[in-house]
């Protein structure tokens, strides 16, 4: 029994155990991936967040100007009453003072008022306010969304960038390897000298090393798109597209060919955004000056009494209550309102200031960008020519070493040829990407 029970805790530990180290494993297109993340993204919950406590800020500023209600319930215990002294001609005895205590010991009292706002240049701006900033709110979340665009694609594309290097290290190494063994046959048949077994090592080495360094990339490269995506780390991906066909797919999209107008980008959209609001604060400045006009009904009902019987049905309640008007006229400040307006109008003046330079800021991005597609779609296509032909070279060397027909120096420079061209290959096709997804986004419509 003993035996048994220690068994049922020990499965029962390994099956906690189980449970915190498991892992999900995602697969992921780069599409699926940025879908993905729309929905679990960091940033884009709580962008989303601020649009919700945006629309919340439009009930607040709306309820304002509704009718506001409050009760209130009052009760007092007078343990010491006031005295006054009246003077002795109010008793019927004059010279001598006479102390008298006013009022019950016990008061309770019950009321009600109703406030409604009937005019004020302020609420209705300030709504104004509220509804226009939920525009601009809702504009920086799709700012975000773009954001986290690139963020994932970029995450993507460094992946796939290391995977792909750690596959061709992988490769070369094992044929290397082959050839370090082939060349220590040789060396112990006297075809070979001791410097070439040398080399190879050397060579082994050296990749074997790179191999470790390129993991560890592809290891932070998956950190950060699980960041982005907002998984967990101890969540495994797996990713299902590869450079060559996000290549293609960029390349079929014609990105130099659409035009580009800065009124739909998404950060000169905003900034109008902010340029409107900034003239709302102008229009709030102006509203100080205009009168306000409010009504209230207030009513009450008191029982005052010396013994302590507020719930008893005979006990008598006075009730009172009014009906009133309130008109408030600002008349002077001492300039308050005035430095007020001036400082809208001159944040105002500055918005149109930034909408000028950001015009030309976006402009020049957009060229910019629009060169470096181009530039790097030409380095692209100039590393695989080179790639082919380093391979090539590589190939035809590696058959003459084996042969005895090339030396351990002329496989060593073309194995460093090879391996640079590849490296370079990576890099271009890594810078093309990038250039693509960010003259893309450059050129996405604000909705």
């Amino acid at each position: 029994m003993r035996r048994k029970g220690l068994l049922m805790v020990f499965v029962l530990v390994a099956g906690v155990v189980a449970s915190l180290t498991a892992q999900n494993e995602y697969r992921f297109s780069l599409k699926e991936a940025l879908s993905y993340a729309e929905k679990n993204s960091y940033q884009l919950i709580n962008s989303q967040k601020d649009v919700e406590a945006a629309k919340q800020k439009i009930v607040e500023q709306t309820a304002a100007g509704l009718p506001q209600i409050n009760g209130m319930v009052q009760y007092k215990d007078n343990i010491a009453r006031p005295v006054f002294v009246l003077p002795g001609e109010f008793s019927g005895r004059p010279g001598q003072e006479t102390k008298v205590q006013f009022g019950t010991r016990y008061t309770g009292t019950l009321s009600g008022s109703v406030n409604q706002l009937i005019f004020d240049g302020r609420y209705i701006v300030g709504l104004k306010t509220a509804k226009k900033f939920l525009e601009k709110v809702d504009k920086e979340f799709f700012k975000n969304k773009v954001a986290v665009k690139e963020q994932v694609s970029k995450s993507y594309y460094q992946v796939l960038a290391a995977e792909e290097a750690v596959r061709i290290i992988d490769t070369t190494l094992k044929v290397t390897r082959k050839l370090r063994d082939e060349t220590r046959e040789l060396y112990k048949t006297g075809f070979a000298e001791d410097v070439d077994v040398e080399q190879m090592d050397l060579l082994v080495s050296n990749l074997e090393s790179s191999k470790t360094f390129t993991q560890n990339q592809v290891d932070i490269a998956k950190a950060f798109l699980k960041f982005y995506l907002g998984l967990k780390d101890t969540d495994k991906i797996v990713l299902t597209d590869d450079m060559p066909v996000l290549v293609l797919q960029k390349e079929s999209e014609n990105l130099i060919e659409k035009p580009f107008d800065v009124t739909e980008n998404i950060n000169f959209v905003t900034l109008e955004k902010q340029k409107e609001i900034a003239m709302l604060q102008v229009k709030l400045a102006k509203s100080a000056y205009l009168p306000s006009l409010s009504a209230n009904l207030n009513l009450q009902t008191q029982a005052q009494l010396n013994e302590w019987k507020f719930f008893n049905p005979k006990t008598p309640w006075d009730f009172s209550g009014f009906l009133g008007v309130t008109m408030r006229i600002p008349v002077f400040s001492s300039w308050q309102r005035t430095a007020q307006l001036k400082q809208a109008k001159i944040a105002f003046s500055q918005m149109e200031v930034l909408e000028d330079q950001t015009k030309t800021q976006l402009n020049i991005q957009y060229q910019t960008l629009k060169n470096n597609y181009e530039n790097a779609l030409s380095v692209y296509k100039n590393k695989i020519r080179n790639r082919k032909v380093a391979r090539k070279i590589y190939a035809k060397t590696s058959e003459k070493y084996i042969r005895g027909m090339a030396s351990s120096l002329d496989l060593l420079n073309t194995h460093n040829q090879f391996l640079t061209a590849e490296k370079d290959y990576i890099n271009a096709t890594l810078g093309l990407l990038d250039a693509a997804e960010q003259l893309e986004n450059i050129l996405i419509k604000a909705k």
